[in-house]
């Protein structure tokens, strides 16, 4: 009999902050001091430097967006497992997918993953996933999972790649407390479904909704 997978405490507690350079900064720094608690989901009514893949930066319009950051420890996931670098593979597709997931059920099929974590609205950029982690010697101990989502932004600066945002797409107004919630829903049942299923079936179901865009 295959063991109890367990009940991932995510988004509890949640902290909403006015304004902030970046929830991700934010959270990582309480890590590093001893202060973060697994679970906790910081979020943003706005950033000032809001971080991005690769160094850039993530535009969002103030009370608009999306932006938050929530806080792992990996022994709270399997407290028997010595967790690897090697596993932030299944961890980051599960994360995608718990995005994706979130993000089809309001603008349906055209929402996919472009590597290695970004979601995309046909060949429009919707939002962005930035995890880092912290790890010890040779053990992945703790990790931050930044999440940027467009919702009811309708003007972009002509920086920003390509981007859209719910609201472009569905012409509605969103609740973002309750958009946050249901985030947070789907980021749990796509990692309990890679901590029952597995790396490798989490890879298989990420390949079938990721798109290749030249951007």
């Amino acid at each position: 009999m295959l063991p109890a997978t367990p009940n991932i405490t995510l988004g509890e507690p949640f902290i909403e902050l006015a304004s902030i350079d970046s929830t991700n900064i934010y959270a990582m720094n309480l890590v590093h001091k001893g202060l973060a608690s697994s679970g906790s989901c910081y979020s943003a009514h706005y950033q000032t430097q809001g971080k991005g893949q690769h160094g850039r930066n993530w535009e969002s319009s103030a009370g608009l967006n999306l932006l938050c950051s929530y806080v792992l420890e990996l022994k709270q996931l399997k407290s028997d497992k010595i967790w690897a670098p090697s596993d932030q593979v299944g961890f980051s597709a599960a994360v995608a997918l718990g995005v994706h997931a979130f993000f089809e059920g309001y603008a349906g099929t055209a929402t996919k993953i472009k590597k290695p974590n970004d979601i995309y609205w046909g060949d429009r950029k919707a939002g962005g996933i930035l995890i880092e982690n912290l790890v010890r010697g040779t053990a992945w101990t703790w990790t931050v999972v930044g999440i940027g989502v467009n919702i009811n932004q309708i003007e972009f600066s002509n920086e920003a790649a390509n981007p859209i945002s719910l609201k472009q797409i569905t012409h509605q107004n969103f609740d973002l407390s309750k958009l946050q919630k249901q985030l947070t829903t789907s980021l749990k049942a796509a990692l309990m479904n890679w901590l029952e299923n597995g790396e490798e079936a989490t890879l298989q179901k990420m390949e079938a909704v990721c798109v290749d865009i030249k951007k």
